[in-house]
């Protein structure tokens, strides 16, 4: 008999796996989707709680609303998304959180979480090593276990044109205004004034944008679904990201590597644990090497086309067979 996983995601949002190309989800759903359909791969049954209306199969993963879980049910591992409360709803021999923040003991308390978190005793994943550094011991009373995600696999079946060059276009893509205004800085003060034929695309809705920002060569991107989203990351050289310390993971950044598009970063927060220096993008100092690395990406095509070579060869690194298995092997055996 297939051992059975249930998976409790606590956000309103009124999703299924048929939605991972859409653009309402973010990479902790997306994450979660992937990672139950590689658990199905692996012979588990996998029951899925999102806010949805209306329950669907979609890739033998079965979504419906949480309230219709059914107690009578023993679940060989319950995974509830940050929130201990949900195991109240459910019957499970092992109980997990999935991790989506560094969770700080004030904000443990005020969600209310310390009579469930010891009432049901769960593990706790994170999801990097900062994250699993700065998770305190009194939210990860009864252990906590390190298990990455990993990207959409539409990105590593992407075949790379190691020998093509890309306009002299940088991205941003974060969805949130992560030291976006730092970054906007940089660029205008000293990387745009040594190559005005450069370009830097934003995420649009997350800075007011003002037409002073094109004289900066400084311009919105459009947020279309996965698919497209693929395409347009194609034609840029790289993926410029400050960083931020509330990053758990950012997907983009590991996003962007599989891509073979290097990553130019301070390193701050999770970005450390997705960038190796000079092999998948450089983690710099200061804002003077930040503008550095830039312009030699933008203007040394030999030196952008080495390093996409080098990134070539770690690409299948953390696959998501990979990640099931770590699953697996810490909390089904």
């Amino acid at each position: 008999m297939y051992k059975k996983i249930i998976i409790i995601d606590n956000s309103e949002l009124s999703y299924s796996g048929v939605d991972i190309d859409g653009e309402i989800l973010r990479g902790t759903e997306t994450s979660l989707i992937l990672l139950a359909e590689h658990l199905v791969l692996k012979k588990y049954q996998v029951d899925f709680c999102t806010n949805i209306d209306q329950g669907k199969t979609f890739n033998n993963v079965k979504y419906f609303n949480k309230k219709n879980i059914n107690k009578n049910i023993l679940y060989d591992l319950a995974i509830a998304v940050s929130d201990s409360n949900q195991f109240d709803l459910v019957n499970a021999k092992k109980k997990v959180i999935f991790s989506v923040s560094n969770q700080p003991f004030e904000k443990f308390l005020r969600k209310r979480q310390l009579f469930s978190f010891f009432k049901h005793r769960p593990c706790v994943v994170t999801l990097c090593n900062y994250q699993y550094n700065k998770r305190s011991f009194l939210t990860s009373f009864f252990g906590k276990k390190m298990i990455p995600i990993a990207v959409d696999p539409k990105f590593l079946n992407l075949e790379i044109d190691l020998d093509y060059l890309p306009k002299k276009k940088v991205i941003y893509n974060i969805r949130s205004n992560r030291n976006l205004d730092w970054l906007i800085n940089i660029w205008s003060n000293k990387i745009y004034p040594f190559s005005k034929d450069s370009k830097l695309y934003i995420t649009p809705n997350i800075i007011e944008y003002s037409d002073n920002l094109k004289n900066y060569n400084i311009y919105l991107r459009d947020i279309n679904s996965r698919s497209e989203m693929i395409n347009e990351m194609r034609e840029y050289r790289a993926l410029t990201y400050i960083g931020h310390k509330s990053d758990i993971f950012t997907l983009t950044c590991e996003e962007a590597v599989k891509m073979c598009m290097p990553v130019i970063t301070f390193g701050i927060g999770s970005v450390s644990d997705r960038v190796i220096h000079n092999k998948t993008g450089f983690i710099v100092k200061s804002d003077q090497e930040f503008a550095d690395y830039t312009l030699k990406i933008l203007n040394d095509d030999n030196f952008y086309l080495n390093i996409k070579k080098k990134m070539h060869t770690l690409r299948h690194n953390n696959n998501w067979n990979y990640i099931a298995q770590k699953w697996i092997e810490y909390f089904l055996k």
